[in-house]
């Protein structure tokens, strides 16, 4: 078999009602050779067998261990494999498979990682969400443009694309806890890496639960923002 031109990477975590129609809509959005990747975090649901009934790979953590712990699974699996970029989507049907080209576009014209954006003036649907959220995610845009030069509409987005570089980066160093995905965004701009942003329209979250509300969802923005802070500029 051909080395794939992409790798997609999935963490699912109790996302069985779900995970089976991502994957195959990620399968009818690429062309060329794909592998998808879904990194079950220790779900008590069938999510490992609908992600692998639809022809997934399936990586599985023994325990749930977070998001973050999930995708760092998923990237030391990507870097052991040959493609030429990589893709991240969540497995709750909130990222729009379609939407893929348009975030490897901007990672063909150079860029080492690509948010979609829900918030860029651009983007085609508006999203909602909460006062709370909208407010965390705008404190997160002002520190990250502060302390690594950084412009982000959506920076808690988890619809990215990468290149090998950032893929090895992030194999290596991405923290493992909630929101951590905030924190790799600043490693990467300290290690010198392009971040771009592409506008996108995203669904609204097609089933499982969030990860995380109300105070410990404070607590996650809170510990994230100092952990980004007080690393310094770049």
């Amino acid at each position: 078999m051909d080395a794939p031109g992409l790798i997609v990477v999935i963490p699912a975590y109790n996302e069985a009602l779900t995970v089976g129609a991502v994957v195959a809509e990620v399968q009818q959005a690429c062309t060329g050779a794909v592998e998808i990747v879904v990194v079950d975090d220790g779900s008590s649901d069938a999510t490992a067998g609908a992600a692998a009934s639809g022809g997934a790979v399936v990586l599985r953590l023994p325990v749930n261990m977070g998001y973050g712990a999930a995708l760092r699974l998923g990237f030391r699996y990507a870097a052991s494999r040959q493609w030429d970029y990589a893709v991240v989507l969540d497995a709750d049907g909130q990222h729009i498979a379609s939407e893929i080209p348009a975030l490897l576009a901007a990672c063909r014209s150079g860029a080492d990682l690509v948010l979609g954006s829900r918030f860029h003036p651009d983007s085609p649907v508006a999203y909602a969400v909460s006062r709370t959220r909208r407010v965390a995610m705008g404190i997160v845009s002002r520190v990250l443009r502060l302390r690594r030069g950084v412009v982000l509409t959506d920076p808690t987005s988890g619809f990215w694309a990468l290149s090998r570089p950032g893929v090895e980066l992030f194999s290596q160093q991405l923290p493992a806890g909630y929101l951590d995905n905030l924190l790799g965004l600043s490693l990467a701009a300290r290690a010198g890496l392009c971040i771009e942003e592409v506008p996108v329209a995203m669904a609204p979250r097609q089933g499982g639960e969030p990860s995380a509300r109300g105070a410990a969802l404070a607590f996650h923005y809170v510990r994230t923002l100092l952990a980004v802070f007080i690393g310094g500029r770049t």
